[in-house]
């Protein structure tokens, strides 16, 4: 069993100790929209993968509320066109877990550009809210392989939605690209283990790993085999 899979399990009994299980009702996002532009240029950038992330606090229950933890139970993502534009649409489901409905963190993330991540702004009533004019500024990157390995993991492939259900699909060709630059750039063994982690939180994502079920590493395998090379 793979480390990576070891913290899956563990998050399993976690989730299951602080509030994640309950009586359904609503959780809802809403449309976003707006431009992804070079921070030099103000040019549109096409092709930029755009992912938003819904995630909160499991809302606190009896003594286990110290306990509580962050949770992403739903994710979205697209690519912008020819003129940087992108739309994700607004979204509704049925769940147990005891969380408030929030706006989406950020994930913007293109190659030659320092990756994007942010929070959207909060509305004054912290209700979330359609936003159709959002602007994503990217800025380009510079510095060498082990800085640009560090940039596609931590905070963007590592980020992930292991909560999301079949929503989490939605960020595979995002982490698809990412590895596909990594395994391009990576050269020593550390850096080329670096990529292999990549690979499988992008399995992950491309599979829907449910956190309920065992983890099965041999259908892993064999995605990333398919998918991934």
């Amino acid at each position: 069993m793979t480390l990576s899979r070891l913290f899956l399990i563990v998050a399993v009994i976690a989730l299951s100790t602080t509030g994640g299980c309950g009586m359904p009702h609503l959780l809802y996002g809403k449309r976003v929209a707006g431009q992804v532009v070079d921070a030099e240029t103000g040019e549109p950038i096409a092709g930029a993968h755009v992912a938003l992330l819904w995630e909160a606090g499991i809302i606190p229950t009896g003594f286990t509320g110290h306990n509580s933890r962050d949770i992403c139970f739903h994710a979205a993502a697209t690519t912008t066109d020819a003129q940087g534009h992108f739309d994700i649409s607004g979204w509704w489901k049925w769940k147990t877990y005891n969380v408030y409905n929030v706006d989406p963190f950020v994930l913007v993330y293109t190659k030659n550009y320092v990756p994007l991540k942010t929070f959207v702004e909060p509305a004054p009533d912290h209700r979330p809210r359609e936003r159709l004019h959002e602007r994503y500024t990217l800025k380009r990157f510079s510095g060498n392989v082990d800085q640009r390995l560090d940039m596609l993991f931590w905070g963007l492939a590592n980020r992930g939605c292991d909560y999301g259900d079949e929503s989490q699909k939605s960020l595979f060709p995002m982490m698809q690209t990412i590895h596909a630059e990594a395994r391009q750039i990576a050269r020593t063994n550390e850096q080329l283990a670096t990529v292999r982690i990549i690979g499988e939180l992008a399995a992950d994502a491309g599979l829907g790993v449910d956190l309920d079920k065992p983890v099965d590493d041999a259908k892993t395998k064999a995605f990333i085999k398919e998918h991934l090379r």
